[in-house]
């Protein structure tokens, strides 16, 4: 089975712990040579060995100081890669923002204009008046004309703004963007029908 090679962090802090591990090593060793007595054939022979282990310690420090330099190396490497990856998201994220802020006002001025549409029609129906009166109201025909063209403009700006919300991939706001158009079909769709039963109610025209 093959080893997980350790991450930057990881080897940059094993490299440092083994080279003060070794620089530990020589600062006992060098103490203990500047301490020893020299006044025999025994304490010569081991100050002569100290001194190869202080010369094998060196070679072990030097070793660990490259090995230490060579992993600072590599996490500083990796550390300006996630940088550059950290630029790079957080100017995607200022993109998605600013498209999400576009989107969000024009959902804000459609549901406006979807407001203002339901206050026109609630003055529409509270005109009160008999079946009869309805149908001989050239007002309120010419009301629900302008009504139902305004609906219509509304609708046409909402299936445009839900196509970016769907392009952009914003499918929250897509459906709540479809949702208001779905409610201003309904209502238009409403005065239609109540144009056609006026329509038909009016009594002909009579040719002169």
């Amino acid at each position: 089975m093959a080893t997980r090679a350790k991450p930057a962090g990881s080897l940059l802090v094993a490299s440092a712990e083994a080279f003060d591990g070794a620089l530990e090593r020589f600062a006992a060793l060098a103490d203990g040579l500047g301490k020893g007595a020299l006044n025999s054939q025994r304490n010569l022979e081991r100050a002569a060995e100290t001194l190869k282990q202080v010369a094998s310690c060196e070679e072990e420090m030097q070793a660990h100081a490259q090995a230490f330099m060579a992993a600072l190396g590599t996490a500083r490497d990796v550390q300006q890669t996630q940088a550059e990856a950290v630029r790079v998201r957080a100017l995607e994220i200022q993109a998605r923002t600013e498209e999400l802020a576009r989107l969000m006002r024009g959902f804000d001025a459609i549901g406006k204009d979807a407001a203002a549409l339901n206050a026109t029609a609630q003055q529409l129906a509270a005109r009160k008046r008999t079946p009869d009166e309805m149908v001989k109201d050239g007002e309120l025909l010419a009301g629900l004309d302008e009504l139902q063209e305004r609906m219509t403009k509304v609708v046409a700006r909402a299936e445009q703004l839900g196509a970016d919300a769907r392009v952009t991939d914003f499918e929250d706001l897509w459906r709540k963007i479809d949702s208001l158009r779905q409610q201003i079909l309904s209502a238009r769709n409403k005065i239609a029908l109540l144009k056609e039963a006026l329509l038909r109610a009016a009594p002909p025209v009579r040719a002169s």
